[in-house]
């Protein structure tokens, strides 16, 4: 019966009203990746590029260079041509990445090590990364201060305030322990990933903005769920949820978001109902497909527009509850 529902499933998600964003496309790259849409987004911003043999790599390491280049040209910083001093013991004028050094260091967001080094080839711990991610952004690190929310990350580190505000804004997700992980190395997938999120931070009053990115991460709930990736599916769906909520917060009277926003829920419920029903608690995806459809209804109810991915979602619940013991 599982098998049954994936098919139906796979083939009703197809949203007519909701397209992904064009692919930028990487070889190693495939949209079941957990951070396709982060990537594919930020390289059609020229944030983000690939190789030229057309890999992006995201399972490489970054090291602290890489990680300033990438935000300080995500961030369209003023970079100089070129530098005659940099500073830091290790890093020469005549070095790639010199003038980003020299820039992040004249912006105030990188201070470097106490022996005068910046150390430019160690990998990027989270920690760093957040660091200066948040200083770029205007971080005021003294009201997160002091607080002890997440088990890993102490109440007096010098990570605290960038840690505790990265975890409760959703740039990063605490493990099943409550941990942040603040010196885990970062792959590029996952910088690509962290840059994605404070974008969508940065861009919060852009409805239009936050209605694409929610489009995008809507379907990439068919390729999770044919991958049998669910816990990306969720949190494809989760961030949907999040997108449209931020957009409905900016425009309430609007009927054309109130209505994504709620197709949006109507997805959440479902893949909810859909991973309920493979763990074979048959009550709970009753109950998340019933609400699925509610939410649906009332989605068509809000722009008449959308009745037509309204009625996939139905049919969709539809297909669980038939499969449920009577």
């Amino acid at each position: 019966m599982r098998k049954l529902f994936l098919t139906v499933f796979l083939a009703g998600i197809m949203l007519p009203a909701i397209t992904l964003a064009e692919e930028k496309g990487f070889s190693d790259v495939p949209q079941t990746h957990p951070d396709y849409v982060a990537i594919s987004y930020l390289n059609g911003e020229g944030v983000i590029k690939g190789y030229e043999d057309g890999t992006f790599k995201p399972d490489q390491l970054v090291n602290r260079a890489e990680a300033l280049k990438i935000i300080l040209e995500g961030n369209k910083a003023s970079i100089p041509a070129e530098v005659t001093e940099t500073g830091f013991t290790d890093v020469k004028t005549a070095d790639w990445f010199a003038k980003y050094v020299v820039a992040g260091k004249t912006l105030g967001i990188i201070g470097g090590n106490p022996d005068g080094t910046y150390a430019p080839g160690r990998e990027v711990a989270k920690s760093e990364f957040v660091k200066i991610l948040l200083n770029a952004n205007g971080f005021k690190p003294e009201n997160w201060q002091g607080k002890k929310i997440y088990s890993d990350v102490p109440a007096d580190a010098w990570f605290t305030p960038y840690m505790n505000y990265a975890g409760q804004a959703g740039l990063l997700t605490a493990d099943a322990n409550n941990n942040l992980e603040p010196s885990k190395q970062l792959t590029r997938g996952e910088v690509a990933e962290i840059y994605y999120l404070i974008t969508i931070l940065r861009k919060g009053a852009d409805n239009q903005f936050l209605l694409d990115q929610a489009q995008s991460q809507i379907a990439q709930i068919e390729v999770y769920v044919a991958g049998n990736e669910l816990q990306y599916a969720k949190s494809a769906s989760q961030l949907g949820v999040d997108l449209t909520q931020q957009a409905l917060k900016n425009t309430p009277e609007n009927n054309v978001v109130l209505g994504t926003a709620k197709i949006a829920r109507a997805y959440d419920y479902l893949v909810n109902s859909y991973i309920s029903l493979v763990r074979g608690k048959t009550a709970d995806a009753k109950s998340w497909a019933d609400q699925a459809i509610t939410k649906a209804s009332e989605a068509w109810q809000a722009n008449n527009a959308i009745q037509t991915t309204a009625k996939h979602i139905k049919d969709l619940a539809n297909a669980i509850l038939n499969q449920l013991p009577a």
